[in-house]
């Protein structure tokens, strides 16, 4: 019985000392990654003077300043139907490139825009997909049931098209500030009118969808909503769909953290430099709607 209450007595010791040093602080050298070029092109046909955005990333978990603008580069965004737009640096704002005119184009035309930077030229292709237009945005008044809260909350009314495949990005501003939150962002990826290819087609968005730019407060009196229906190819569905994995990416049981997966690919299929961010195309529908 001694014996035994010995090796009790031991086993305690030991996981007292187990938790006790998981509480010590940890020193560990962690390779930070290359700065790399990092590419944000959503171009938005029929929509005025377009905007292409170029910084260098930051070493990973330094969050201390912004990405820096990236100067000096030469950017031409082309069709295959021969049309030709160059793209210049605004010189008041380093790293944000800009067309001399607005982006015209057709259902299936393809886009590429092509980036040269430092000895290295770019590339990305998107294909200019056909238009969800949003039906109606309107208030309704809402009573407290289901745990849900009393208030004035937006309903979004957009139907799918007839056939798999349609993708859009749903973007809002409240009183012309657009919401930031990282975890605004989940819900705001309709595919076929629900939240993946193919579980639903030719329907109006389920109402999560509907729901996705109110949160659990309803809006107040006097505030203006101006929400954006982008239509987009799957590749930029695919990009935003993982960049919401890594942004509510945390826990014990994590991945480990790592660049999203772009579309940008360098020219010389030899070299080692790459590109990260996105290239696409998109059309938009728009909306508003002031609270009453």
């Amino acid at each position: 019985m001694q014996l035994i209450n010995n090796f009790r007595l031991l086993v305690g010791i030991l996981v007292l000392g187990f938790f006790t040093s998981c509480e010590d602080p940890i020193s560990v050298e962690l390779d930070e990654g290359k700065s790399q070029l990092a590419v944000d092109a959503l171009i938005k046909v029929n929509d005025g003077i377009q905007q292409v955005r170029l910084t260098l990333t930051n070493k990973y978990f330094d969050n201390s300043k912004p990405a820096q603008g990236v100067s000096g580069a030469v950017l031409v965004l082309t069709s295959n139907l021969g049309k030709s737009y160059p793209f210049i640096e605004n010189p008041a704002t380093p790293g944000n490139y800009l067309s001399a005119d607005t982006i015209k184009g057709q259902t299936g035309e393809v886009f590429s825009l092509s980036i040269e930077y430092q000895g290295q030229e770019y590339f990305a292709l998107s294909p200019l997909v056909r238009g969800t237009v949003i039906d109606t945005l309107f208030i309704e008044d809402r009573i407290a049931e289901f745990g849900n809260t009393a208030g004035k909350f937006a309903q979004l009314i957009a139907r799918d098209s007839v056939g798999v495949g349609d993708f859009c990005w749903i973007k809002y501003r409240l009183n012309g500030k657009p919401d930031l939150r990282y975890n605004r962002l989940g819900a705001a990826f309709p595919a076929d009118a629900a939240f993946a290819p193919g579980s639903a087609d030719g329907l109006e968005f389920i109402f999560p969808i509907r729901n996705s730019i109110n949160g659990d407060e309803g809006y107040l009196i006097g505030d203006v909503i101006d929400v954006d229906l982008l239509s987009i190819d799957a590749e930029q569905w695919r990009f935003l769909k993982e960049m919401e994995i890594q942004l509510n990416n945390s826990g014990l049981f994590a991945d480990p953290i790592a660049n999203v997966r772009g579309n940008l690919f360098n020219k010389n299929p030899n070299s080692k430099v790459q590109a990260v961010g996105c290239f696409g195309m998109a059309r938009v529908s728009r909306a508003q709607v002031t609270v009453q």
